[in-house]
């Protein structure tokens, strides 16, 4: 279990906190937990959950954002995934201010990663994190 494979593990969302603490003293590693958010209940769900980090999605993998009002008062660090790309990424860490951003087809292009749009989407992030 401990030969350095894994580094961190992201959960899906519905897990409760007995399985966490299970998977957090099997590993010892880090446990990031995916919260799908269309609601202040969402929000509140991840604010209080006992995983090491949390990810904020708009849902399995529609590739659209959500309603980033929903977390402007969120108060713990977090992930922002769902339908980022090059074009909103830049207003999306400004406006936001996330721990972590994720991204997946929003840098593809034909249902593949496409390394130009990959090193753009590295660059805006950047550039909106400096100081």
């Amino acid at each position: 279990l401990n030969s350095g494979v894994i580094d961190m593990a992201q959960l899906h969302g519905g897990e409760d906190e007995d399985y966490i603490r299970r998977l957090r003293g099997l590993t010892g590693k880090p446990i990031i937990q995916a919260f799908r958010i269309t609601s202040d209940r969402d929000v509140l769900r991840a604010e209080s959950s006992i995983a090491d980090h949390v990810l904020l999605d708009s849902g399995a993998g529609t590739g659209t954002t959500f309603d980033w009002a929903l977390i402007r008062q969120i108060k713990r660090p977090y992930f922002l995934a769902g339908g980022l790309d090059i074009h909103n990424v830049k207003n999306a860490v400004d406006q936001l201010e996330p721990y972590a951003v994720d991204v997946s087809s929003g840098i593809e292009t034909g249902g593949v990663k496409d390394p130009a749009k990959m090193a753009a989407f590295v660059a805006a992030v950047r550039k909106e994190a400096r100081l």
